[in-house]
Parts: C-alpha cells; structure tokens; sequence
C-alpha cells in the first residue's frame, strides 16, 4: 500500500512531461483544513478524455503533497477495460493500487478494513469517451454517494481543465450502428446520443492544467436511503445529479480563466 509520498517521484516526473505548470483556483476550499478535519474522504474527479486520469494523478499529487497529506492511502475506481489495454494498464494498476476493476463491497471493504483513507471515482466511467473531454458527462454510476453515506464521510469535489486537449473528437455516423451495438448497452446508448467519439491524443505538453475543489456535504444520510432498491437508487442519483451540477459550475469558472 502506497502513500502519496510514496508517489511523489513519479508524480514529479510525470508533471514535468505532461504539464508546464498546475494551478488551484483561488475559489477552491481550504485542503489543509479538510485533511485535517476528515480521516477519509471520497474524492469524485472529472474525467476528461480517456487519458485524463494522467492529469487527475499529477494534481492530486501535487494539492495533497502541499497540504499535508502526504500520509494518506488513496485507492482509485477505474474503468474496468483500462486494466486491459496492454502498457496502460500498468499505469492504472500502480495510480489505483489494485490490479483488477473491483466492485462495490470489495471497494467498501478497502476503505473499512484495509486501511485506505481516500477513495477517487470518476462517475463518468465510459462517458468519457463520447463527449468534448471537458465538459461533465452523465454519470454513470451515482454510487459514490452511497459509498460516502456507507463511510460517513464527506465528498471531496474536484475537476481540471487542460487534459481535453489529449483527444480528439470525431462524429459517429448512425452507418456504424451495426457495429457499436456490440457494446456494452450504456455506452451504445449514449454514443447513438452524442455522435461523437473522443480518440486519444497525447501530443504536446500542456501549458496550463487548472485545477478547482470543493467540499460536498451529501444533503441525505445513510437512514434516510430506502428499504425499496429502486427508491434507494433513485434518491441516490438524485443526490449524485447535485454533484455533477457543482462540477459543471467548477468547469464552468474554470473555463472563465
């Protein structure tokens, strides 16, 4: 189990290839206070293109390493097709710490028992692939706020600008549906919805990676989820929808300069 720290080097050395500076916006929330005052968190990140957990790990690195939390153990949610995209994989494997796309209660019991104390989703999943990179795609799993409920924890909101540039997007003609119905059901759905395909790019060094955080307190706790399953999912999507509404506005200011 590695702590942030234990990143650091790496992190330094991929900052240095993939970005000439990171930069907080001054609207963001205090980080020293928030580690100081919450053992664990649950950080949910933008995801930008598909290369954009690149951009995510490097200020992630860098906010907690300058915060005083360089002791803490993160545990990350990927795409499950990442840890089969051979050389990419590995890359995942080390920023996530475990080898294979785990589900919910193994995830649960990571951070119960296995003494993580930070755990980083991204709840676009796949959606990632069929937008402009920047802007914030439906989500595809609200369950993070079930996660933060289930810990008693609060949520640590945080979005970047600058990756969208590592992708490029390219229309999808409905010719090809034939084809795309061999994916998986959501994510044929969703490219028959935007037409569009974002293609990795990484081609250049970003000038600028900005970078905006905010604290979320869910505005529902662990009781008030209903016994009915359907209930359940429905409250927690709608508590999940406030999160992706306050990373929009994130992005938004971001993109204001």
């Amino acid at each position: 189990m590695k702590r942030i720290k234990d990143f650091s080097f790496v992190g330094k050395a991929l900052t240095k290839v993939l970005a000439k500076k990171i930069t907080f916006h001054p609207a963001s929330d205090n980080m020293q206070e928030i580690l100081a005052d919450y053992p664990q968190l649950v950080v949910a990140l933008n995801h930008g293109p598909m290369l954009g957990p690149l951009a995510t790990t490097i200020a992630l690195n860098k906010l907690y390493s300058e915060n005083g939390g360089g002791d803490r153990k993160p545990i990350a949610i990927m795409w499950r097709l990442f840890y089969q995209i051979p050389l990419y994989k590995y890359a995942i494997q080390y920023i996530t710490q475990v080898d294979r796309g785990l589900n919910f209660d193994e995830f649960l019991d990571k951070m119960e028992n296995g003494g993580f104390t930070d755990l980083l989703v991204k709840p676009e999943g796949e959606n990632c692939n069929y937008g402009n990179g920047l802007d914030i795609e439906p989500f595809l799993s609200p369950r993070f706020i079930e996660f933060a409920l289930r810990l008693n924890v609060p949520v640590l909101v945080m979005v970047h600008q600058g990756s969208e540039q590592w992708g490029t997007t390219l229309p999808v003609s409905s010719k090809l549906d034939p084809l795309l119905k061999k994916l998986p059901k959501k994510s044929y759905d969703r490219i028959r919805e935007t037409r569009l395909l974002n293609i990795p790019k990484l081609t250049h060094r970003l000038k600028e990676l900005k970078v905006m955080y905010k604290l979320y307190q869910p505005e529902i706790t662990l009781a008030d989820l209903p016994e009915d399953l359907e209930q359940r999912k429905a409250l927690i999507a709608e508590e999940s929808e406030k999160v992706r509404t306050l990373m929009q506005s994130m992005i938004d200011t971001l993109k204001q300069g």
